[in-house]
């Protein structure tokens, strides 16, 4: 397994790169620097890991972020 890659790149492949980069300003916005108990702390690749996922049926990622989830289309336009 020496060329293996991280699995958060394997993670971070299902999203469009205007998705990867919604995605970096929603957890910047939403999870960085929050004070909720479930994402106090919690880092980047985390957070991708544990909270963000891709909708196969439509192509639309879906990002949980405290109180809410955001939804990014495939050209990373993010709504709630």
């Amino acid at each position: 397994m020496e060329n293996a890659k991280p699995q958060f790149i394997d993670h971070l492949a299902q999203f469009t790169t205007d998705q990867q980069t919604a995605l970096v300003r929603i957890f910047c916005r939403h999870v960085r620097d929050t004070d909720h108990p479930l994402y106090k702390g919690v880092g980047f690749v985390d957070w991708v890991a544990r909270d963000c996922y891709a909708l196969h049926f439509d192509d639309c990622a879906m990002a949980n972020v405290p109180h809410m989830t955001i939804g990014i289309e495939r050209d990373g336009y993010a709504h709630t």
